[in-house]
């Protein structure tokens, strides 16, 4: 990752913190801003997991792109149900399914680029928008759509990135022996 991004990255984030809870406070704007929380999520969590491995091997890089590819397609399926189409269900079996493989697939990846020297933490991002693709459909009100969305990305932060962030770290110490 450029330095110039890595630097950057911490003052975009609370620029958007910042933004996330002024823009809670005003009533007007908290139906279009859980709407752009909810669409934009996925995009970003799975961009800053994947965007690192564009400096590791062809292969490796290949398959973490393609893991980040369907995370991010199933995260915005959930998401764009609720926003778009109104639905308040939980993912189908198949794709709860497919989304947990593709969490112990981000797992594989994060062990194999440890063992060759580089360092990620693609279980904790992929792992944060598998737990809000779990979570948020299933349980999103229209009638509170930005509590909803941040009751999920609370959910998902804790359960799902933090739990890939552990088992991810474990993982690479247990694989460095």
């Amino acid at each position: 990752m450029s330095d110039g991004l890595s630097r950057a990255r911490l003052p975009l984030l609370l620029l958007a913190l910042a933004l996330l809870i002024g823009g809670s406070k005003l009533d007007t704007l908290r139906p279009v801003e859980g709407q752009l929380v909810a669409l934009a999520l996925p995009v970003i969590a799975v961009l800053s997991g994947c965007a690192p491995f564009r400096e590791t091997d062809a292969t490796l890089r290949n398959v973490v792109f393609g893991l980040g590819a369907v995370v991010l397609a199933l995260g915005e399926y959930g998401s764009c149900g609720v926003v778009i189409d109104g639905t308040n269900e939980s993912l189908p079996v198949v794709l709860r399914a497919v989304l947990m493989a593709c969490a112990f697939g981000a797992l594989l990846c994060e062990v194999a680029a440890a063992q060759r020297g580089f360092r990620s933490r693609l279980t904790a991002w992929l792992g944060l928008v598998v737990g809000f693709a779990l979570y948020f459909p299933g349980h999103a009100s229209e009638k509170n759509l930005f509590g909803s969305v941040f009751a999920a990305f609370l959910v998902a932060m804790f359960a799902g990135g933090g739990a890939g962030l552990f088992i991810g770290e474990y993982a690479v110490r247990k694989a460095r022996g």
